[in-house]
């Protein structure tokens, strides 16, 4: 089965989190704040004369065996077999929770507003076209 997936340089993030900005605007969680697919962390380390300060941005990571589809207990969240893309099928989301708590890289997120899980979704809707997620055309 093919597997998309992210490959992220630490090195070359700037920390301005357009990802961020561009993941909203792309899956319209814009103007609710309702729920993030994407977040991030800034890690700060050394000392004077020579702090350090690192950035990290984090999304669903669409898992070769994703611990969130093996807790669904309704057979809501499915691996698409032509990419690898993890998906949560909001018809048939029940927001029981089990997936946020199974999944390691706390990617599942509760939205606030339906009371229903969502996550990443990889830009499904752009690959199908042919683009890359709207976070990875944003990074300068």
């Amino acid at each position: 089965m093919p597997q998309i997936g992210w490959i992220f340089d630490r090195s070359k993030c700037t920390g301005c989190r357009g990802c961020i900005n561009a993941c909203k605007f792309e899956n319209n969680t814009t103007l609710d704040f309702t729920v993030n697919y994407r977040w991030f962390v800034r890690r700060e380390s050394g000392a004077y004369p020579t702090p350090k300060v690192e950035f990290f941005t984090l999304a669903c990571n669409h898992c070769d065996q994703p611990a969130c589809m093996a807790a669904c207990p309704v057979a809501a969240i499915e691996k698409r077999t032509s990419d690898g893309i993890v998906l949560i099928d909001q018809d048939k989301c029940i927001g029981c929770e089990y997936c946020v708590w199974a999944c390691p890289y706390g990617a599942p997120r509760v939205n606030q507003v339906t009371k229903k899980i969502e996550k990443c979704t990889f830009c499904a809707h752009r690959v199908e076209q042919g683009l890359r997620p709207a976070c990875a055309d944003t990074c300068v």
